[in-house]
C-alpha cells in the first residue's frame, strides 16, 4: 500500500524559477520515499514466517503501511541524501543544456 503524493493543481501554469526549483526538490523526495519504500519491501522477503501468527490481510497492511512510514520518515530527514544528489545533476544538466544552447545562438 503505497502512498504516492497527488498532482497538486495550486501551482500557476507559468511557473518562477523558486516554484520550479521547489517541484523539482519535491520529485526528488518523493523519488527517494519510492525508492527506500522498494528496498524495504525486498528486505522484508526473506524474513521467515511463523505458522504461530499465520499472514493475514490486515498484518500485510499495517506492515506496508509502517513500511511507506519509515521510508517517507528516512527521505524527509535527508540522511541518505539520494534527493540532493538527484536535484544537483538535475540542475547541472539544466545549466548545461542552457549553455549549449547560448552557444549555439552565437
Amino acid at each position: 500500500m503505497l502512498y504516492v503524493m497527488p498532482v497538486s493543481l495550486s501551482y500557476p501554469v507559468e511557473l518562477n524559477e523558486v516554484g520550479d526549483m521547489v517541484r523539482k526538490k519535491n520529485a526528488c523526495e518523493e523519488f527517494e520515499r519510492i525508492f527506500l519504500y522498494e528496498v524495504f519491501k525486498e528486505l522484508r522477503k526473506p524474513i521467515l514466517k511463523s505458522k504461530l501468527f499465520p499472514e493475514s490481510s490486515s498484518k500485510r497492511i499495517y506492515d506496508d503501511m509502517l513500511t511507506d512510514a519509515l521510508a517517507g520518515e528516512i527521505a524527509k530527514s535527508h540522511q541518505l541524501g539520494i534527493a540532493d544528489y538527484f536535484l544537483n545533476e538535475i540542475t547541472r544538466f539544466e545549466n548545461q543544456s542552457k549553455e549549449i544552447v547560448i552557444n549555439a545562438d552565437k
